[in-house]
């Protein structure tokens, strides 16, 4: 093998058993891949719901040199049932992303996820809303990912806190939706498991 190869590999493997560098260097080869199994919750302030989130998929790619990634998280979508106050029982289909994921493992992990959130299938009282397939944030909601023990390579738990902006786009329901679901305060934990 010849000496550039080997250096190649070795800041390859480096990188994917999550050792961060001291030093930078211009990007040299493809992208690293990362395959995590992602699972997780996430709380929603404004109703007071908790929702289990995956299991899904983190696809990461590693620029070798840079030290940044980018990738996809993807998670199914998830039903959710609350008593809403004046409005009653509301229930739906709440799909959070994909999430574009973003960030920097220059000696340790930063990043951040943006992601569509869409609602289906909502039904207020039992009555059911046509919201459409379009029925959504008006823009993606940001989520910074905090590592808690979280290793590139190995996995572990990012954690977010994060707001939800208004929604459009659900038709009559789009009042419904917007006095259950936006606001601050609401929380992101994510359990990744690598390989």
């Amino acid at each position: 093998m010849k000496r550039g190869t080997r250096v190649t590999a070795l800041v390859a493997a480096t990188i994917v058993s999550g050792v961060g560098f001291a030093g930078t260097a211009s990007a040299a080869g493809p992208p690293v891949y990362s395959k995590y199994t992602v699972t997780g919750t996430t709380h929603i302030a404004k109703p007071g719901a908790d929702l289990p989130l995956g299991p899904g998929q983190f696809d990461m790619y590693t620029l070798i040199g840079s030290y940044t990634f980018s990738g996809t998280i993807t998670l199914p979508p998830v039903k959710v049932t609350k008593s809403v106050p004046g409005i009653g029982k509301v229930s739906g289909t709440v799909t959070l992303g994909p999430g574009s994921a973003e960030g920097s493992v220059f000696g340790s992990f930063t990043g951040s996820a943006t992601w569509p959130v869409k609602v289906s299938d909502v039904r207020v009282n039992g009555v059911p809303y046509d919201v459409g397939a379009s029925c959504g944030t008006a823009q993606p909601v940001t989520t910074e990912l905090v590592p808690d023990g979280f290793v590139t390579g190995k996995g572990g738990r990012l954690n977010s806190t994060y707001t939800i902006g208004e929604f459009a786009n659900c038709g009559s329901a789009t009042p419904v939706v917007n006095a259950a679901v936006p606001g601050p305060g609401n929380t992101l934990a994510l359990d990744l498991t690598w390989g």
